[in-house]
């Protein structure tokens, strides 16, 4: 089945098509919702951030000049509106419905128990994290963006990205050697 492109669904949106704007909204939503979930932590929030930035999507899409790929742009529109929010608010439920981290072909019930609680304590360290830091994760591991479309969203240096990138990665490190050494005395 032909995929037509972001540029060509854009088009015909601003021109008043609904359904190339439904494409268009379908091919980002759960992407969207997923980032939000990991980033604000509860699905009332994702949601939420979901919605706001649909919304800024409907009202400003003529804005879109293509410098950077959409999906970039989308996402510099959704940092934005995800940063706003952690200022305004506080993470403080689990993240119950976030996917899966792990993906092997058939895993035993043992290795799917201590998957799923591995990303639990995955998903509740980097709760933890500073807001800045958070969102450099996410972008680059979940929403495999480089470092330079994350410094270009940001409107940041890559060196100042791959910095934050990196402190995080030590801060998890070490949060998930002392969850795991807590996790395993309980056992």
């Amino acid at each position: 089945m032909f995929k037509r492109s972001d540029e060509s669904l854009i088009n015909k949106a601003l021109d008043g098509d609904e359904r190339a704007w439904q494409q268009l909204v379908s091919r980002y939503q759960t992407m969207l919702y997923h980032y939000g979930l990991r980033l604000m932590g509860n699905p009332d929030d994702a949601r939420d951030l979901l919605q706001d930035v649909l919304m800024v999507l409907c009202r400003n899409l003529a804005q879109f000049r293509g410098d950077s790929s959409f999906k970039t742009w989308l996402f510099g529109i959704a940092n934005y509106r995800a940063m706003d929010m952690l200022r305004k608010r506080k993470p403080t439920q689990d993240i119950d419905d976030s996917p899966d981290l792990f993906n092997d072909d058939e895993p035993s019930a043992e290795s799917r128990l201590y998957g799923q609680q591995t990303q639990k304590i995955v998903q509740q360290q980097l709760r933890h994290l500073p807001a800045d830091q958070r969102l450099v994760v996410e972008l680059r591991f979940y929403q495999q963006f480089t470092f330079d479309e994350i410094a270009d969203q940001l409107a940041i240096s890559s060196n100042t990205v791959k910095s934050r990138f990196y402190a995080a990665l030590d801060k998890l490190r070490t949060q998930l050697e002392v969850a795991h050494v807590e996790q395993s005395a309980n056992f």
